[in-house]
């Protein structure tokens, strides 16, 4: 069953990541490429609503990994300005979302979860089913009608 609250924890922490490498791009001292890292921190976060099961790992993972090049990038520039420290807080809170998104890859919710049915099936006087679960045994379906219309 999905749990809406690691959601409540994912969605902004990948949107504060975002928002730290975007504000880290705008000071003259920063590392990298912050801009590229704030979309991939958005597409994370779209990624983790679109898909489930081991996509949605994959989507994680792809975030830690984001978070690390991010945090490398940050700590391999030189000097002490805050452009470099608003840079390592996206790293880090990319990496902390990533890894929630792996932790808690079952229990968020996916797009379109209400739609469907946890035992989709036909219902069992469907006459669209008979007839075609008739023509794969063999039965066809016309030779009934012609003698009812009679």
């Amino acid at each position: 069953m999905a749990d809406r609250r690691p959601l409540w924890i994912v969605g902004p922490t990948l949107l504060a990541a975002a928002g730290a490498f975007w504000g880290s791009t705008a000071l003259d001292d920063a590392p990298g490429s912050g801009a590229g890292l704030a979309l991939v921190a958005l597409a994370g976060a779209g990624g983790t609503l679109a898909t489930g099961g081991w996509a949605r790992r994959v989507v994680g993972g792809l975030v830690v990994l984001a978070g690390l090049l991010g945090a490398w990038q940050a700590l391999a520039a030189g000097g002490a300005g805050l452009g470099r420290w608003t840079a390592l807080l996206g790293a880090l809170l990319l990496v902390a979302a990533g890894v929630l998104v792996i932790r808690f890859a079952r229990r968020l919710p996916t797009l379109g979860a209400r739609y469907r049915s946890a035992n989709a099936r036909t219902a069992p006087n469907d006459p669209d089913k008979d007839m075609w679960d008739g023509l794969s045994e063999g039965r066809d379906p016309t030779v009934g009608k012609a003698e009812d219309e009679r």
